[in-house]
């Protein structure tokens, strides 16, 4: 049954109480005098009947609970045990002494009905109070990834294999008996422990795992089911597809998309830096650069390419702040020709990092080291190398976007400068992309002073993600699937914002005005040298 709320009336009991052991300027007091967490009764109202049931508990108690737990980095046993005994938590909740807090049960079954739509809309929430306190800006936006591990042990892909087929297994039986053999396959491969004596007999061992994975699929995608037990059917088919692309070698450049895990079917591999990986998520925040307000969150499988996000989050954005950020900046991993091209559309000034060339990653020539001659359609039609060689007629687009030039073998040979460019026989190939004009103005451009100035205040992102790793324990997923993991993200940007808040954070308006400050100084110092 929904929720009535009554008027909150304080014991001198509990008057005392606080004014002994609380002190007046406590984190917790000011949060509770900026903050009333009622709203969230309105976000809920539709997910209880209004007369029929058991009286609910209060989702401003609930949600009060979710804010000390995120606050503190505490489990849901936690945080009520210390909210049992800690006055300061006590008050901010709006429990007396005497009143009884709910099991630890309920902390979990909350945030499952609301999921992470609502959870959204209260993260939203905190976004507009800080609008409305005039904390939002608008001149810098700061866009960048944090990875999650997942809460998971990782298997080895036989095992993987051997539990993915065997819930396959189960649900196939359950809607077709005839399927038995296939159930004895299984355990004949269970059972056989030859496969680790002989490099042959564990490549043998594990094609019949494929074999037999493969064979499951079918026979799954040939049975039809209904209700629940179709549910369940489609549930583990995803489970098998996302199992069976790990077969084979994986070709260079080529994403990580297959299962890592049973128990997290959503969670991929990523790379954390060169040679270091992690199964998990990722998320992607965009900050206010002046007064470190996160405006957009959003969590992904850690394998989608950041250079995707960039457009949502400034749309989302845009939707939580009611207006377009002046400039956004991020690191090279966000640099697209259609990400370029969608900010200059929207008037964004772009401050997006561009990657260094492939080949001056290598000391080698790449082709920006190359002139290039545009015709009237904007093509180009003439490329020129460091050596003076011509090359032209560009072959258009193919496989790979853009235009290849071709040098000859004769351009090539002997040329004093040939190793730092190709190690080919015959002549050095030059593909221009169809966004290189763009990308090699955005190059010239990322060496002005106001460019670099902006990559600066980038760094001031890092300060958010290791704020939440540390007081949330964000790094790692306290739960499981990705709208669990993006629930755990959007509490902790909901906390976050909160305790930037005038009143709550005594700073945070002088911060903000320091820093415009110091913003508007850099651009007029940057606008006098170019004049």
């Amino acid at each position: 049954m929904k929720h009535k709320p009554q008027p909150q009336t304080d014991t001198l009991q509990d008057s005392y109480l606080v004014s002994l052991l609380v002190p007046p300027d406590h984190l917790l007091l000011r949060i509770k005098a900026k903050v009333d967490f009622a709203f969230v009764r309105g976000l809920v109202e539709d997910l209880y009947h209004p007369d029929n049931g058991r009286p609910a508990t209060d989702p401003a108690l609930l949600l009060g609970l979710c804010f000390l737990q995120t606050l503190y980095g505490l489990s849901d046993r936690e945080v009520l045990a210390q909210t049992q005994t800690d006055v300061a938590m006590r008050t901010f909740v709006g429990l007396s002494v005497e009143d009884r807090l709910p099991h630890p049960s309920m902390l979990s079954l909350f945030r499952t009905h609301l999921g992470e739509k609502r959870f959204r809309n209260i993260f939203n929430q905190s976004v507009q109070w800080a609008v409305a306190e005039g904390l939002v800006s608008q001149r810098l936006l700061m866009v960048d990834s944090g990875g999650i591990v997942a809460d998971i042990a990782i298997p080895h892909l036989r095992q993987l294999l051997r539990r993915v087929t065997f819930k396959a297994l189960r649900v196939l039986l359950e809607l077709d008996q005839t399927q038995r053999a296939l159930s004895e396959q299984w355990i004949t491969l269970r059972t056989d422990n030859s496969w680790w004596q002989t490099k042959e007999l564990k490549e043998k061992n594990l094609a019949q795992w494929w074999a037999l994975a493969e064979t499951v699929r079918e026979r799954l995608q040939q049975t039809e089911a209904e209700g629940e037990a179709q549910a369940r059917r489609q549930a583990v088919l995803e489970m098998l597809e996302a199992a069976l692309r790990r077969q084979g070698a994986r070709r260079a450049g080529q994403a990580r998309d297959g299962l890592v895990s049973d128990v997290d079917g959503e969670a991929r591999w990523s790379a954390k830096g060169r040679g270091k990986l992690y199964a998990g998520y990722k998320e992607q925040i965009a900050v206010d650069a002046d007064s470190d307000i996160i405006t957009a969150v959003e969590v992904t499988p850690a394998n989608v390419d950041d250079s995707q996000r960039l457009l949502e989050m400034l749309e989302e954005h845009e939707q939580t702040t009611g207006a377009k950020p002046q400039a956004v900046t991020a690191d090279s991993k966000y640099h697209s020709g259609e990400n370029r091209e969608k900010l200059a559309e929207e008037k964004i000034e772009d401050f997006v990092a561009v990657p260094t060339a492939k080949g001056h990653k290598k000391g080698e020539f790449s082709a920006g080291d190359f002139g290039v001659e545009y015709n009237e359609q904007g093509e180009p039609w003439r490329v020129t190398c460091p050596q003076r060689q011509v090359a032209v007629g560009g072959k258009g687009k193919g496989k790979r976007p853009g235009w290849s030039f071709y040098f000859t073998r004769a351009q090539c040979a002997g040329c004093p400068l040939r190793e730092k460019c190709t190690k080919q026989k015959r002549g050095r190939v030059v593909l221009i992309g169809e966004h290189f004009r763009e990308n090699e103005e955005v190059r010239a451009r990322a060496r002005t002073e106001v460019f670099q100035q902006r990559q600066v205040e980038r760094l001031g992102i890092e300060r958010q993600f290791a704020q939440r790793r540390r007081r949330s324990g964000l790094g790692r997923a306290r739960y499981r699937g990705c709208e669990k993991v993006a629930i755990q993200a959007l509490e902790a940007s909901f906390v976050g914002n909160v305790l930037k808040l005038p009143g709550v954070a005594v700073q945070a308006v002088r911060r903000m005005k320091r820093k415009v400050a110091e913003a508007q100084s850099i651009a007029m110092v940057a606008q006098s040298c170019t004049g």
